[in-house]
């Protein structure tokens, strides 16, 4: 099983649990970006639409800052955070959103591509909160994965649920009992 494969499952299991026997058990690490992972959370930071939600279960926190870049297109960060605010993950995301600024509501559709897997989102947006399914698929790389993707895809589905106010819960480390 492919480490962002797991990823994937974690990230879809932030929100609420997985009901698949594949669910990674350990939480991979992804290298940090080239400029650290302090300079990519800072940089997400201020971006003009942040969203975040904390997983009640574990505690782990999934952060997602964008901007508006084209009519109609928005782009910005991705970023998982362990229960410890441990980074886990950080990717870039693009996609298509009203201009969510302006207080507009809509359908967004947001992707996150990684070294072998892509994640989706799509669903209902605005000013105040992201929500809907999360999609991932694989990039397949070797002519067998190519033939068990066309047989079988590689996807999985869950409910995501990201709001402006769970900012600041999201990057508020946890009290220590």
């Amino acid at each position: 099983m492919h480490q962002l494969w797991k990823t994937a499952f974690f990230c879809a299991s932030l929100i609420g649990s997985m009901s698949t026997a594949q669910a990674a058990s350990s939480t991979p690490t992804q290298a940090p970006p080239p400029n650290g992972y302090q300079a990519f959370f800072d940089h997400l930071s201020t971006e003009p639409l942040r969203y975040a939600a904390v997983s009640s279960r574990n505690g782990k926190r999934l952060l997602v800052g964008l901007h508006p870049s084209t009519a109609g297109h928005v782009a910005g960060e991705l970023m998982l955070l362990d229960g410890t605010m441990r980074p886990l993950l950080s990717a870039d995301v693009e996609g298509t959103a009203p201009d969510l600024q302006s207080g507009q509501t809509g359908m967004c559709q947001l992707t996150t591509t990684l070294k072998e897997d892509s994640l989706h989102l799509n669903g209902p947006c605005s000013q105040n909160q992201i929500s809907g399914g999360l999609t991932l698929t694989m990039h397949p790389s070797q002519l067998w994965s190519q033939v068990n993707s066309f047989i079988s895809p590689d996807m999985s589905v869950s409910a995501v649920w990201l709001t402006r106010a769970g900012w600041n819960a999201a990057i508020t480390p946890a009290p220590t009992p």
